[in-house]
């Protein structure tokens, strides 16, 4: 089974990695700012839980996993950045709560808070990947 939750947990963070390339950086090019600050929770969640599955854990049905994330990454690795699990903790804070508010415009972000949510999206997936020993396939 834990193989099982490892290769479900890659197929997740590549696939936020897709939606990165594909939803975020279009949404950027189309001024879509809201839309940007949406995907780009989605890639920092779908990229999270992706790394609870690697470990062996499966995730808990919220949008900001980044708290669980780090306990077990404190939990399961001796030596761990925990200035960067915190940095992705914050990340991951402030994209869950813009989620509703982006979705349903009861706030327009600006191209500048767009251009911060993607660069940080960008941040979580590498994060993971290099905190869980994965190889970074190069496509951000």
């Amino acid at each position: 089974m834990k193989a099982s939750l490892q290769a479900t947990g890659k197929q997740l963070i590549a696939e936020s990695e897709r939606i990165y390339l594909r939803d975020v950086q279009g949404a950027l090019q189309e001024a879509d700012f809201n839309l940007a600050v949406r995907r780009s929770q989605e890639v920092v969640e779908l990229a999270l839980k992706g790394g609870l599955k690697v470990v062996g854990v499966d995730y808990p049905k919220v949008h900001d996993v980044a708290p669980v994330f780090s306990e077990q990454l404190r939990q399961k690795r001796e030596s761990v950045d925990t200035r960067e699990l915190d940095r992705i903790e914050e990340i991951s804070l402030w994209l869950a709560q813009a989620r509703a508010p982006a979705f349903y415009f009861e706030y327009e972000y600006n191209g500048e808070d767009a251009r911060q949510a993607a660069q940080d999206a960008s941040f979580v997936v590498a994060a993971v990947r290099r905190l869980l020993g994965l190889p970074n396939d190069g496509s951000r």
